[in-house]
């Protein structure tokens, strides 16, 4: 078993795979292509991609591919579009896959597309194109195989490796992302029973509240009860040691790879919370432009997460000052300097 080396990954990399299971046998086969599905990967071991339960993210980690010919990656040539296309990508969270648009793309058949949904190749050729760059000629109906055969990226080789043990252990563990998705698509069906199926997205709930604001009471009861709101509770107690640097100190890595994870988790704590201050300020202004109990909500749920992620990056920060306040001769401090560096 493989598994993607993220270490050779960016974000906004395309991820084109397939597998030896009847589904992507059939895709293959009906759209000529050497894949099956794509994902794009926004950092930090996350991905957003659309496949019958619609769209969500995953995490690396747990994607076990069979064989190391399963998988290309593909990088855009122009890094300019990739923080937006990835901002896009977010939004369509919890819309809906459209099985007959993704069958009709096979064959071109451009009159029977639901443009409201989301197909995998759909799904990432639209971001690219919200971001200004079309990678393929037609988004509504593209194939994995046109994502991977365009002008506008470039292979990326040596992506993958074979996973140890306790690697295949944990992809195969518990996944949160799995109930977080779950937990998602409860919230989006019990909404669209009141709303209508308009609702495609998350996003979605918010812009149709501010101009319908008499569905704000059922909204906020939805979400309440989803628990969607506590799921930020499991991340808190599985990796404890993100959130105090003793702990973060005791684990069983060498000091050379404290000193490397700590930087890794400050880049990861810093991303964060750029995203979680910019949807804190949003449902702020949400909040006390419309008054809505939805955003004051959403609003203390950010506020939350921007807490928890200042904690994770302060942890980070007091392990480096840790590390190299503690007394060490001086060719070791340069040797790890020299180790970071590499």
């Amino acid at each position: 078993m493989y598994l993607l080396n993220r270490e050779r990954l960016k974000q906004g990399d395309i991820i084109l795979t397939c597998s030896d299971k009847k589904p992507s046998k059939t895709i293959r086969t009906l759209t000529r292509s050497a894949y099956s599905h794509v994902i794009l990967y926004v950092g930090e071991s996350s991905y957003i991609h659309s496949d019958p339960e619609g769209v969500h993210s995953g995490n690396l980690q747990r994607m076990i591919l069979e064989q190391p010919e399963y998988v290309q990656v593909v990088r855009v040539n122009d890094p300019q579009p990739i923080k937006k296309a990835i901002e896009f990508a977010r939004l369509q969270v919890g819309s809906s896959y459209s099985r007959l648009s993704a069958v009709n793309a096979g064959a071109k058949f451009f009159s029977k597309l639901e443009t409201k949904k989301q197909f995998c190749s759909r799904l990432v050729a639209k971001s690219y194109e919200y971001a200004g760059l079309a990678l393929v000629a037609n988004s509504d109906t593209c194939l994995p195989q046109d994502l991977a055969d365009s002008q506008r990226v470039s292979v990326i080789k040596d992506c993958i490796y074979q996973a140890s043990k306790e690697e295949i252990d944990f992809a195969l563990s518990f996944n949160p992302i799995n109930k977080q998705t779950e937990i998602t698509n409860d919230i989006l069906k019990s909404v669209r029973k009141i709303m209508g199926n308009k609702i495609q997205s998350l996003a979605d709930i918010t812009s149709r509240l501010i101009k319908e604001p008499h569905f704000d009471q059922q909204v906020t009861e939805i979400y309440a009860c989803s628990g969607y709101l506590d799921m930020w509770r499991y991340e808190k107690e599985r990796n404890a040691w993100r959130y105090n640097a003793n702990s973060f100190m005791e684990l069983r890595l060498t000091k050379q790879e404290i000193i490397r994870r700590a930087y890794k988790e400050l880049e990861v704590a810093e991303s964060l919370l750029a995203l979680y201050k910019n949807n804190l300020e949003q449902y702020f202004y949400i909040k006390e432009q419309y008054k809505l109990k939805y955003a004051e909500q959403q609003f203390n749920l950010y506020r939350q997460l921007v807490e928890n992620a200042l904690n994770h990056k302060m942890t980070a920060e007091a392990v480096i000052k840790k590390s190299f306040s503690t007394p060490r001769s001086e060719n070791f401090v340069a040797t790890t300097q020299a180790f970071l560096l590499s």
